[in-house]
């Protein structure tokens, strides 16, 4: 468990205030040693539809802030997130049909307010991705 504070902030780019839904998983160590290698992921690479319910296998998560370098999320339904894990996200933006995905790596995880909260750096998304994912935080 780490801590985050203001005094600690290591954001490189602004955050804006937003709730998003956001479907994830936990990536297991064998999936970080294959992506770290070279293999890649598979899961990046195919487009997903925006669903009513998350995929089998992913929990509903919702974020608290965001920015084109990461994510701060309220991660209370998913155990196990650890400051070093590593998640799966389906990013659900609003007025759109299909998700964003991403690695993001976990920075931070604390218990805040009753929440479990964690921050998570962007560490894998196309570039279309980055791009509907930027169009949104703008009209936030």
């Amino acid at each position: 468990m780490s801590t985050e504070s203001s005094a600690t902030d290591k954001r490189v780019r602004p955050r804006r205030t937003v709730r998003l839904r956001v479907d994830a998983r936990i990536i297991s160590e064998d999936e970080r040693v294959d992506i770290l290698s070279g293999l890649g992921f598979p899961e990046l690479e195919s487009e997903g539809m925006s669903l009513t319910r998350p995929r089998r296998g992913f929990l509903r998560l919702e974020t608290r802030d965001a920015s084109a370098s990461g994510l701060r999320l309220n991660v209370q339904p998913l155990e196990g997130v650890d400051q070093g894990g590593a998640l799966s996200l389906e990013v659900h933006l609003p007025g759109e049909g299909r998700v964003v995905r991403l690695i993001g790596d976990v920075m931070w995880a604390d218990d805040l307010s009753g929440e479990r909260v964690a921050g998570l750096r962007i560490a894998a998304l196309e570039e279309e991705g980055l791009a509907r994912l930027l169009k949104a935080l703008e009209k936030a």
